[in-house]
């Protein structure tokens, strides 16, 4: 895969910071994890994921697994 491939490709793509955001508030409402928009590495866009600390996954699939 290359760098595109894995930062940019199958995520949802906003216009706008402003949009992005919009839809990160959205999520919450709708009961789902803190999210926030980011500005794309790879073209005049924006991204929306999870806060620093609220993943509950990592990269590739792997399960975090449950603190005690």
């Amino acid at each position: 895969m290359t760098e595109y491939e894995i930062a940019c490709q199958g995520k949802s793509r906003f216009p706008t910071w402003r949009a992005a955001k919009k839809r990160a508030n959205q999520i919450r409402r709708e009961g789902g994890p803190a999210m926030r928009p980011y500005p794309c590495d790879f073209g005049p866009h924006f991204h929306v994921g999870h806060r620093p600390g609220h993943a509950n996954y990592l990269r590739h699939g792997q399960p975090l697994e449950p603190t005690p």
